[in-house]
């Protein structure tokens, strides 16, 4: 792999690493360590993993501060806003991290350094590579720095992430009580590169349909395409 200065980003992330091959995996795609012949263990998918419990533990703590009085509901829809593909992506466009990311050519060409997937996949794993340098403070630290406008936002009610929830609440909330149902009908694509197709239906009203680089990210796209199409076929009926 190539040798990289990550010293200007570290200085936007706010953190120094010790090791710097913990932040070199974290900025390595699937598509990169296959064209060279790699295993799939040196890509960032394993510290994504470890970053996601990370974050969700975190931005929970910092909902549950800001909001002693709300319910469980509150704080997990409020999490869902916060800690989504999105935002962070947003905030890793914001760290110039596309720039840092390692894709194999194919990725790159098609984009692949400004994809909503890739940033947030990568974000998530330059925290875990954060919890695993420097430990959960050191995390926390980070998590705390980068994420607290956003957080912020989301308490606020100013950003709604999560709009499969937003879906399933609307149509039991609007004086109609739909059963909501998601169906992945295809998936293609090698395993480091898949894409899911998703429709989403109201009972058995066709809605939306969506593609995604994950069942939980199609599922995303396609509640937020069927939200608009349950509103005018159903709610203002």
């Amino acid at each position: 792999m190539v040798d990289i200065d990550y010293s200007g980003f570290e200085q936007k992330l706010g953190y120094v690493f010790k090791e710097k091959g913990l932040l070199k995996t974290a900025f390595t795609h699937t598509t990169y360590v296959f064209e060279k012949g790699g295993e799939h263990w040196q890509s960032n998918q394993r510290l994504e993993f470890i970053g996601d419990a990370v974050l969700d533990v975190v931005v929970g703590e910092m909902i549950y501060d800001q909001k002693p009085k709300c319910d469980e509901g509150f704080l997990s829809k409020t999490r869902s806003a916060a800690v989504c593909e999105r935002s962070f992506a947003e905030i890793a466009r914001e760290l110039d991290m596309g720039s840092y990311l390692l894709l194999g050519k194919g990725e790159a060409q098609s984009g692949g350094a400004d994809k909503d997937s890739n940033l947030a996949d990568c974000f998530e794993s330059v925290i875990a590579a954060v919890y695993f340098d420097g430990g959960f403070d050191a995390a926390r630290d980070v998590i705390y720095k980068n994420l607290s406008d956003t957080v912020n936002k989301a308490v606020n009610g100013e950003i709604f992430m999560d709009y499969k929830s937003k879906l399933l609440e609307i149509s039991q909330n609007k004086g109609h009580r739909h059963m909501i149902s998601f169906v992945i009908v295809d998936e293609r694509g090698p395993a480091h590169c898949k894409e899911f197709d998703c429709e989403v239906y109201a009972d058995d009203v066709f809605l939306a349909k969506a593609t995604g680089h994950s069942k939980k990210d199609a599922e995303q796209k396609c509640a937020k395409e069927a939200i608009a199409v349950y509103n005018s076929t159903f709610v203002n009926m």
